[in-house]
């Protein structure tokens, strides 16, 4: 079968056009370091990397989450923390002015210093975030929790609410706990966290004081180291999951450089083939269009 000059010139040209699409996607593989450019390049590959990537973004929004969570429940803890180390100095004071000897002179400076402690453990509760929010107000982030009416009356402000933070696929933890459940809900006695103080103070000035006080004293305490080692576990918890979502993370770009990155040695190497099979095809497709029929006679 004979091939028409014309053919043959279409067919050069087709190829040489082929040739130089394949040397300029090659050139776009390196260039980008990818060795998917389009889906209909790997089309099951292409499905996997949309996939790892969605993988990949849940996890670091995780951890975007975690940080807050963390954030909000490590100002907690230094917070309930500080309560207690005021709470403990208080606790000393109760256990002097409860000692007859010492004389109501020295009860009625026990119990200045106990109303000094007594502001700054309101000052502590109406702690805020690094959001500007109260800590401890529930869902009332704008609300100061503890109100002070006077002559030991304190009320709550806030609500019961807990807010949950998504950390991890099916696990959530609440970022912090409202002001009701810590000072004011407190088992074992009729007082607040706040009142129990100020009647203690009350007592010591008018040599009333009894053992009373110190039990008032005493279950506000427990129950706010009870708090407080919630909140360690749930920061320990943050801690796990956040190790476990790293995980998730590393192992997923890992499969998906696997998938997408490109060999650069062998790209270059397909590189430098396929310009030369170009230059092969142009030189001879030049040399044969300079031929003619006086050529074979």
């Amino acid at each position: 079968m004979r091939i028409s000059t014309s053919q043959f010139q279409l067919e050069s040209v087709r190829r040489m056009l082929d040739q130089e699409s394949r040397l300029s996607q090659i050139q776009q593989k390196i260039s980008t370091g990818r060795k998917i450019l389009s889906p209909s390049d790997d089309p099951s590959g292409s499905a996997r990397i949309l996939d790892l990537k969605q993988v990949i973004d849940i996890n670091e929004q995780y951890k975007r989450n975690a940080d807050v969570l963390e954030s909000r429940l490590a100002a907690q803890d230094v917070t309930l923390t500080g309560f207690i180390d005021a709470y403990q100095r208080v606790r000393e004071l109760a256990v002097q002015g409860l000692n007859d000897p010492i004389g109501q002179d020295n009860r009625d400076a026990i119990a200045t210093e106990i109303r000094e402690q007594l502001s700054q453990l309101v000052s502590l509760a109406s702690r805020k975030d690094g959001n500007g929010e109260y800590l401890f107000s529930g869902f009332q982030g704008e609300t100061s929790p503890v109100i002070d009416a006077g002559s030991g009356s304190y009320t709550y402000a806030g609500d019961q609410g807990q807010r949950k933070i998504v950390i991890g696929p099916n696990r959530s933890i609440e970022d912090s706990d409202n002001g009701f459940d810590l000072f004011f809900n407190v088992d074992n006695t009729t007082e607040n966290a706040f009142s129990a103080v100020y009647n203690l103070a009350t007592s010591l000035e008018s040599g009333t004081q009894s053992g009373t006080n110190l039990a008032d004293i005493d279950a506000v305490m427990d129950n706010i180291s009870n708090f407080r080692s919630k909140t360690g576990a749930r920061l320990n918890s943050i801690e796990h999951q956040n190790t476990v979502n790293e995980g998730v993370v590393v192992q997923s770009k890992e499969l998906l450089s696997d998938i997408e990155d490109l060999d650069l040695a062998e790209a270059i190497t397909e590189l430098n083939l396929r310009r030369t099979g170009l230059e092969a095809a142009q030189q001879s497709y030049v040399r044969v269009q300079g031929l003619s029929l006086f050529n074979f006679l």
